[in-house]
């Protein structure tokens, strides 16, 4: 009988053990599904934070860029309807203009030079309209006149690098200005008709395209489409081909009407967000 209560002794412990051993078990169970379920709910809280912190982060920078585009909006149809602040502006642009141009070389004191550079004064002041689109987007320049001091400066170096001939005829100002020159002779020597004079001013409107493209403060801060149009029609027959028919067939005339009529034009559509009026029209082609 001896043995018996032993046996039923071990029995009743290991019993009180298994029962302890599944209780701590239990236990430890109970314990990590609740750590597992905070995990995942600190983990769901810590996602749901970010999602609303970036959120709010992105209505304050859409809140933001709505009211550059309203301020920028604003000054644009200020400066279109405003004769004497485009008279102020466009002649202080071509001033800059001129200047630049000086320091990287090119003779800015010539009748031809000076001709343009009064023209395409004229043309702003006559009148612009806003570029829409442009004039909603946020862009670097708030303030006009530092844009005009800054790209004016970019501009010149623009011309000097992409439209300025060179000794080495692989260069890009060389292999640039020598194409629109060819492209100018040749389609004034066949005196081709309206239709065929824009398709040809709008093929070296791209090729200019690409390179004001590459110039800093115009990359990133206008339509492609738009300013093909814009070079379009300013290089069109009636504007600078009307009046430097003898420049834009030489590689070196090339980058004399560009540095003085263009430049300023391209100026204006980056820091006032206008054009000339007209100048977002395709050209024919």
């Amino acid at each position: 009988m001896g043995w018996t209560k032993s046996i039923s002794k071990g029995a009743k412990s290991a019993s009180k053990s298994a029962s302890k051993a599944a209780k701590s078990a239990s236990k430890s169970a109970s314990k990590a599904a609740k750590d597992t379920e905070k995990a995942a709910n600190d983990a769901g809280k810590a996602i749901e934070k970010g999602a609303n912190d970036a959120a709010d982060a992105i209505i304050d920078t859409t809140n933001q860029v709505i009211d550059v585009a309203k301020d920028t909006y604003a000054y644009a149809e200020d400066f279109a309807n405003d004769t004497a602040k485009r008279t102020e502006t466009i002649q202080a642009t071509v001033l800059r203009n001129t200047e630049e141009l000086a320091k990287v070389g090119m003779n800015t004191t010539s009748k031809e030079f000076q001709e343009l550079s009064k023209s395409v004064e004229q043309v702003v002041i006559e009148g612009v309209e806003v570029c829409y689109d442009a004039a909603l987007e946020a862009y670097a320049w708030l303030d006009e006149n530092l844009c005009n001091i800054a790209l004016s400066t970019a501009l010149a170096m623009g011309v000097e690098a992409y439209f300025t001939p060179k000794p080495d005829p692989a260069d890009p100002g060389t292999e640039t200005s020598t194409t629109l020159s060819v492209m100018a002779a040749t389609m004034l020597a066949e005196g081709a008709n309206n239709a065929a004079e824009g398709v040809v001013i709008t093929e070296m409107a791209d090729i200019c395209v690409e390179s004001f493209l590459l110039i800093p403060g115009v990359k990133g801060q206008v339509n492609a489409k738009l300013l093909k149009n814009v070079l379009a029609n300013s290089i069109d027959m009636t504007w600078s081909m009307a009046t430097a028919k003898a420049l834009w067939v030489t590689p070196v005339g090339v980058g004399i009407v560009i540095g003085a009529w263009i430049c300023p034009i391209v100026a204006t559509m980056v820091c006032t967000r206008t054009i000339p009026t007209g100048f977002d029209e395709a050209l024919g082609g």
